[in-house]
């Protein structure tokens, strides 16, 4: 139904859809169709409540990239992103983590090959190894000469 409506709000959608269905169904259904990504919400209006739209509607661009990526790409970015926000962790709470996901094997193959390309790095932190985003290499300055003061000439 919300493919075929342009933004629809709950309230039409649950009249379009029969009105038999509970508040706590439709907001249940919304959440589950937002949380995977499938609509969006597009709008709010007092007297209907916010409005839904398709997500492909409205950026085709990303989630034609989203859709073409493959999961060791999408693992990668997201174990990235993950490591970039927890600043550090074990290898086995990023496994643990991401293991309700895609399996292990997965995670640590992707662990591994961001390890390889110097993207993550290990820190030791007390007695622990821990995985962390490699940080960047500061570039070394050249020293600027210090601009001094003309001194000015005195006559005697």
């Amino acid at each position: 139904m919300i493919q075929r409506e342009v933004p629809i709000a709950k309230t039409r959608l649950r009249d379009r859809l029969g009105g038999a269905l509970s508040d706590a169904a439709m907001d249940r259904a919304l959440d589950e169709l937002w949380s995977r990504l499938k609509i969006i919400r597009v709008d709010y209006h007092p007297g209907e409540g916010a409005s839904w739209d398709v997500l492909y509607r409205w950026a085709p661009e990303a989630v034609n990239e989203g859709a073409h990526l493959s999961v060791a790409e999408s693992l990668s970015a997201l174990l990235s992103k993950y490591l970039d926000a927890v600043i550090a962790a074990e290898q086995k709470e990023v496994e643990e983590f991401f293991g309700h996901l895609v399996p292990r094997s997965k995670v640590r193959e992707a662990l591994n090959a961001l390890l390889g390309a110097r993207e993550l790095s290990f820190v030791q932190v007390g007695a622990r190894s821990m995985v962390q985003v490699t940080p960047p290499k500061v570039a070394a300055s050249r020293r600027q000469p210090i601009a001094r003061r003309p001194q000015k000439k005195t006559s005697f």
